[in-house]
């Protein structure tokens, strides 16, 4: 697997993002599974448990440049509202280029709704300083990314992986998506929250 640097861990970087917020009992079952790998590849970047979360949409593409973002949280509060609640899954530790992640299980369909309407109440800016990709906007994948590669992996890593690949670490229901200003990792201290969107039932 080839790693690829990007920009999530600089310091300064900060998205206008929606996200659904992993359940701490959950997220801390995926930091207790990941915490030998931890023990062994410190310099990568382990999501603490309550910073945990699958991403619904970035909205950085629909803010107009040297706007505030809070028109912006507001019409995709209201727009997410109209949608009922889902259960999600987390099952499996996966890789990409970037990241250790939990696989969404039970979340596609919902999660592509959800998209859809934002793509639909927000207008897209052609000057937006972040676009959406025309892979990102084909494919419906739903993820909880857990560790964030900082250099390329050693193959080590992704044997110890191994055994947590089929592993279940909890469904939930999904009651709320939270739209907030916030950096790579979702950490406490740089987090925003800016408006939540509670579902209906």
């Amino acid at each position: 697997m080839g790693w690829r640097a990007n920009d999530r861990l600089d310091p300064g970087f900060r998205a206008l993002t929606t996200v659904v917020r992993v359940p701490v009992p959950v997220g801390e079952r995926i930091e207790a599974a990941l915490a030998p790998i931890r023990t062994r590849w410190p310099v990568h970047v382990y999501y603490p448990a309550a910073s945990i979360h699958a991403t619904v949409l970035n909205l950085d593409p629909y803010v107009p440049v040297g706007r505030a973002p809070g028109e912006v949280a507001a019409a995709a509060a209201e727009a997410l509202a109209r949608h009922r609640r889902f259960r999600m899954t987390l099952r499996g530790l996966n890789v990409s280029p970037w990241t250790v992640f939990a696989e969404a299980h039970g979340a596609d369909a919902p999660v592509s709704a959800l998209r859809s309407s934002l793509r639909h109440a927000l207008p897209a800016q052609a000057a937006a300083p972040r676009r959406e990709s025309p892979l990102r906007r084909a494919l419906p994948l739903v993820l909880a990314n857990a560790v964030r590669f900082a250099g390329p992996v050693d193959p080590g890593l992704l044997r110890a992986l191994r055994p947590w690949r089929a592993h279940t670490f909890g469904p939930f229901e999904v009651r709320e998506v939270e739209i907030v200003r916030t950096d790579g990792m979702m950490s406490a201290g740089n987090t925003e929250t800016l408006a939540t969107a509670t579902l209906r039932f």
